[in-house]
């Protein structure tokens, strides 16, 4: 049985793009719950009204 991934190089290489897709992918999923939940305070916090002076 032959191995998928030959040589060490390879496997550096696969575990770099995946890390490199999770960090991006974690990125726009929270631009992504921002956008539904933009007054949140948990997550930041929204607009101020003009009533604060």
């Amino acid at each position: 049985m032959t191995p998928i991934l030959a040589t060490s190089t390879q496997a550096n290489l696969l575990y770099a793009l995946g890390g490199g897709f999770v960090l991006l992918g974690s990125y726009f999923f929270g631009r992504l719950v921002t956008f539904f939940f933009p007054k949140n305070p948990l997550i930041r916090k929204g607009k101020k009204d003009k009533q604060e002076n």
